[in-house]
């Protein structure tokens, strides 16, 4: 066969898949119509936050009253340095569930393996449960956290200094 030919033969098949293709739906078929919906999103916020004025605390069965920390006292094993501080929570929508954590409290210097950082939270003067929700919406919450100086601490950690940085209050929704 020549090339004219198969050309026309190519062009002829191509016109009758065409045709046969031009056809009516040949398939059952049906719809029904349905509504949508308008939504609005909640809110897990944090403000009036005092933790960045908030005073470390030196306290302890040693100390009567508590002592302000001032930059130069110096820390013995076994000493606790508190902050408190407080924050309004705003958490709105149905089945908000958020966790409260100190996030980034990175230690450092010579001294940081001698230190610890623990953190608690209260509301009212309750300890949070494990999660807030939209019951907690308008609270106040008091974040306790503690900078601990080993009481085990020998010798070698005389005269060293460490850092706390500075951290975070986190509220984090959760969701599974």
């Amino acid at each position: 066969m020549n090339k004219s030919t198969k050309g026309a033969l190519a062009a002829a098949v191509a016109g009758v898949l065409l045709l046969g293709g031009g056809g009516t739906l040949a398939y059952w078929n049906a719809t029904a119509p349905g509504t949508g919906v308008s939504v609005t999103a909640g809110e897990l916020k944090i403000a009036n936050n005092d933790c960045q004025t908030a005073d470390w605390v030196f306290d302890g069965s040693e100390v009567t009253a508590d002592k302000v920390y001032a930059a130069g006292d110096l820390l013995v094993p076994g000493d606790v340095l508190t902050k408190t501080c407080s924050f309004d929570i705003t958490a709105t929508g149905e089945h908000l569930r958020a966790s409260l954590a100190v996030t980034n409290p990175t230690l450092s210097g010579a001294l940081a393996s001698a230190l610890t950082v623990d953190s608690t939270f209260e509301i009212g003067g309750a300890t949070v449960p494990s999660e807030i929700t939209e019951a907690n919406n308008g609270n106040t919450v008091d974040a306790v956290i503690t900078l601990t100086f080993l009481g085990a601490s020998g010798n070698t950690t005389q005269a060293l200094a460490g850092t706390l940085s500075d951290f975070n209050i986190a509220l984090t929704q959760v969701h599974n």
